[in-house]
């Protein structure tokens, strides 16, 4: 029996330091969207006259007849320039600097400092929308001169469009980028969101159609652009009829693998969604042209039609069948997930089965769906454990089961540990339970999962129940792990995953490396 062992465990800040560099880093941008305006228009703009005009005197110009005067008496004083005020490019950089400190002091667990920077960071941004009625030209023209970071920092990039001014960039400029993509992607949603309140109540698009029209060319130029670009315009009202140009140019630009299929799709989608909630085309209209590009050559215009046909249950079955006759693989993925995503989950579970003879496996859409309606995957696992039948869908009902945090979770990845026939089910259903962090049930599932021979006479079953050691060491369980760790060193590992073994004892116990007994010969 092993004594209990203490464990080396990592500091809080160190464990909590992914999640808080991020929540902090985008604290800027979530919270500056309840930014209102003052309504007064108490707020110095560049026209205003306490700001474009001196400051009114009432003292008097001193004459030679005053030269003498009492020294009780006013005298004139020079009036004081204001201050200038910081262009919009500098206000930009003010913000990423914030946002950078904002990431600083939660990494060094300096809470109250970091909200002091954020709350600073959130006045500064308000003033800068207040100030500038052309924020999204400003922004665009700033956001076509970011730079796509190097694929590999140890080989020499491309030229990019924009060289620097200085002969060497700073380490400190890849970050800086990046926050000032989440900078100016928060200007132009603030601005688009702006002129499109102003385009509803005076049926006038004047101001935001060209905006818009400016992003969408701009977004070939590079992916930070694209990216950046994609998330301001996907799944928003901006895109209408005017723009259907530009998305198919885009569209075209990823069939020549010029630009991102992922994005391109995104834009086609959410173009063809604006212009039936807006009424520039009918759901009619929208069918038969996604019946037409159906046969298109470019995949992005084939999903974005998939899409287009699954919503509507007339064409379900046809673009179904359409997917399953082409077996194109890509297509058929992206479909799975989308339906996950949008679909009645009833509707998306209908249309993964149906696209099981494409996709045998497809546990990210099971995942999506499984968030939404655990209950209904539940029902859907008993079904098939029941008859036997398809133990790719059982594994991946399982995962998308397993990632939500009800206890149904635990219920149904017990149920299979414990009763389904497929050791692949049972092993997936073991990641489950060793994921939620409760030792006494982690130790549990991975010692029935070894009492298997498929699985602990496999090589390649057991390299799986060696990386699930990796639950057990996150929440520190290292007594467990301890146990299942020289359980698992009998047994016939691969190299890798010996090595593996070791290297997660050897983190997580003390004496790790050195207790090992003596291998097995394999």
């Amino acid at each position: 029996m092993h004594e209990p062992t203490p464990c080396r465990r990592s500091p809080l800040g160190a464990r909590l330091l992914p999640a808080l560099i991020l929540t902090m880093t985008l604290a800027v941008v979530v919270l500056t969207t309840w930014f209102t305006p003052d309504p007064a228009g108490r707020s110095a703009a560049p026209g205003d006259a306490s700001f474009d005009q001196p400051t009114a005197r009432v003292v008097a110009e001193p004459t030679r007849e005053t030269a003498g005067s009492s020294p009780n008496e006013r005298q004139a004083v020079p009036d004081q320039e204001p201050p200038a005020l910081a262009s919009f490019e500098a206000t930009v950089e003010q913000l990423v600097t914030l946002g950078m400190r904002v990431a600083e002091l939660a990494q060094q667990d300096e809470i109250d400092a970091a909200k002091a920077a954020d709350q600073e960071a959130r006045q500064l941004f308000s003033e800068l929308m207040t100030r500038f009625p052309d924020a999204g030209e400003r922004g665009l023209a700033m956001l076509a001169c970011v730079q796509d970071a190097p694929v590999d920092p140890g080989t020499p990039s491309e030229p990019s469009r924009a060289e620097p001014s200085r002969a060497e960039p700073s380490r400190a400029e890849p970050s800086r980028d990046h926050g000032r993509c989440i900078v100016l992607k928060l200007v132009l949603e603030t601005e688009l969101a702006r002129r499109d309140a102003v385009a509803v109540a005076a049926a006038d698009r004047t101001r935001i159609d060209p905006l818009v029209q400016a992003l969408l060319d701009l977004l070939p130029l590079g992916s930070r652009i694209a990216d950046t670009g994609e998330q301001v315009l996907s799944h928003r009202p901006w895109l209408r009829l005017v723009h259907e140009p530009a998305v198919l140019g885009l569209v075209r630009l990823a069939a020549e693998a010029k630009f991102s299929r992922a994005h391109a799709t995104n834009l086609l989608l959410t173009l063809w969604n604006n212009l039936q909630q807006s009424g520039e085309r009918s759901s009619e209209e929208l069918s038969r042209l996604a019946l037409m590009l159906l046969a298109d050559a470019d995949p992005s215009q084939r999903t974005a039609a998939c899409r287009q046909l699954l919503a509507d249950p007339r064409y379900r079955d046809l673009v179904l069948s359409w997917l399953r006759e082409r077996n194109d693989q890509a297509v058929a993925s992206e479909i799975a997930c989308l339906a996950a995503h949008e679909l009645p989950p009833a509707d998306a579970l209908h249309v993964l089965r149906e696209l099981a003879p494409v996709l045998p496996r497809s546990p990210a859409a099971y995942v999506m769906l499984g968030y939404r309606a655990p209950e209904l995957l539940a029902d859907s696992y008993r079904e098939l454990l029941a008859s036997n039948t398809q133990p790719g869908w059982r594994s991946d009902l399982i995962t998308g089961i397993g990632m939500t945090t009800s206890g149904l979770a635990i219920e149904m990845a017990q149920l299979a540990l414990e009763n389904d026939p497929s050791p692949d089910v049972r092993i997936q259903a073991m990641f489950t339970l060793t994921s939620k962090r409760q030792a006494d049930v982690a130790e549990r599932a991975m010692q029935l999962a070894l009492d298997d021979p498929r699985i602990a006479q496999d090589p390649l079953r057991l390299g799986a129940v060696v990386l699930a050691l990796q639950n057990l060491e996150a929440g520190g369980h290292c007594n467990e792990l301890d146990r299942i760790g020289q359980r698992l060193r009998g047994l016939p590992l691969a190299d890798g995953s010996r090595q593996t073994l070791e290297a997660i004892l050897a983190r997580a116990l003390p004496g790790g490396e050195t207790s090992a007994p003596a291998r097995l010969p394999r």
